[in-house]
């Protein structure tokens, strides 16, 4: 029991992995191609502006440090009585200040919100690019797809031309059938493999071409698995990702906006000084080598109030051509859903005649080949007739992939 359920197991394991689904494709297309580094990139970069904007709260310290020669010096007091010494050419003045701000009028906060909202605005461009490859992998998968169910009804063909041939190869031996029949039979046949050799060749450069897309090595003659979706696509919802891109670029203005509040407000916070002068200035009995200073600092701009209200008008045109951008987004997207809505229930509607002009191929071959038995038509119209009901199961088997087809490029456009 313990090995049989090992075996079940390895089993299970190696069927799951061998198979090969649209969705799984997509998403290994999608995490193969080189532009899904952006996120990384993106997460990075907002990550180190937040950090720079967090600064602005620690102390700014600046020195200043000035050296020179004294051409002309400063007029010099002396009390009564006392006399003055030679004046020292050579002077050093430095400077310190440091700056600690208390309330920046919200300066810093919007930083962090422009910040937040620009790395949203640039990782759904990048889902908007991404998305485009699922069409890529949509088409390549069908495609293998359609070519196997044409390969499939050409080997049943194939099969059922080799038992006509053995038949007419009998015949003709004796004596009730002619030469030509089994060259037209074998001629068929040739064509068939002709076929074979286009579809396979096609095949393989999908199956390629799906391998680079995906970064996996597929064999040329893996199988993929048929996809099973729900034929009702009427309610399902716009997930497109260009509607987050249009979102995040509006909350985006609406974040740079808030640099038109933080302009009139005012700045508040405290400063310390202090100069130093080597050496000092004599002012008769008292020297003067330096001087500190603390205080409260508050500035306030007032250019700011000149600008606020043509600054809000070019937010509310900004915003308005985003939701421009977003209308246009949607109508022309309506459009596609339209054409893709019509194109399942063409599928549908052809799909429905299908088994009746199937049953009907299959009872004119039956009735080709009484007659054809019965030396009444010729092999040219049995094998057409063969060719026809082959055509027409084929066309059943295409019709019904091409449905599928039709319902995922549906949801492609939707974004489902």
């Amino acid at each position: 029991m313990k090995q049989f359920l090992l075996f079940f197991l390895i089993f299970g394991l190696s069927t799951a992995k061998g198979q090969i689904t649209i969705d799984g494709c997509q998403e290994k297309a999608k995490a193969n191609y080189p532009l899904i580094k952006q996120y990384d990139l993106i997460a990075k970069s907002s990550e180190y502006t937040i950090s720079n904007a967090n600064k602005a709260y620690l102390p700014q310290v600046s020195v200043t440090g000035i050296g020179g020669y004294i051409f002309a010096g400063l007029p010099e007091f002396s009390s009564p009585g006392s006399s003055s010494g030679d004046p020292n050419k050579a002077q050093f003045i430095g400077i310190a200040q440091v700056n600690q701000i208390i309330w920046d009028g919200g300066a810093t906060r919007t930083q962090k919100e422009i910040a937040k909202s620009t790395a949203e605005v640039e990782k759904s461009s990048v889902d908007v690019s991404l998305y485009s490859i699922r069409e890529r992998v949509n088409q390549l998968f069908f495609g293998v797809l359609l070519i196997d169910e044409q390969n499939k009804h050409l080997d049943i063909l194939n099969e059922e031309l080799k038992l006509g041939l053995k038949k007419v190869r009998l015949s003709k031996e004796n004596g009730l059938a002619y030469s030509s029949d089994v060259d037209e039979v074998k001629a068929e046949m040739l064509n068939l493999e002709q076929k074979k050799i286009e579809f396979n060749y096609t095949r393989k450069g999908y199956v390629q071409m799906l391998s680079y897309l995906i970064g996996e090595k597929l064999d040329e003659n893996v199988r993929l698995e048929k996809p099973m979706v729900s034929e009702s696509v009427n309610n399902l919802n716009n997930n497109r990702p260009e509607m987050n891109l249009y979102s995040y670029q509006l909350k985006l203005i609406e974040s740079r906006s808030g640099f038109n509040e933080v302009s009139l407000m005012p700045k508040v916070g405290l400063i310390g000084a202090g100069v130093l002068i080597q050496p000092g200035l004599s002012f008769g009995q008292s020297k003067f080598n330096g001087l500190a200073l603390a205080g409260l600092n508050v500035s306030w701009n007032t250019e700011g109030l000149y600008k606020s209200k043509n600054n809000k008008d070019l937010e509310k045109i900004e915003m308005e051509k985003i939701t421009n951008q977003q209308d246009v987004f949607l109508f022309n997207n309506k459009l596609q859903l339209t054409q893709a809505n019509s194109d399942i229930e063409k599928q549908k509607a052809i799909i429905a005649k299908d088994d009746e002009i199937i049953k009907l191929k299959v009872n004119i071959k039956k009735s080709k080949q009484l007659m054809y038995d019965n030396g009444i038509c010729s092999m040219s119209d049995l094998l057409s007739s063969m060719n026809k009901e082959n055509e027409a199961i084929g066309n059943q088997a295409l019709h019904n992939v091409q449905l599928l087809m039709s319902i995922y490029n549906y949801k492609t456009i939707s974004g489902n």
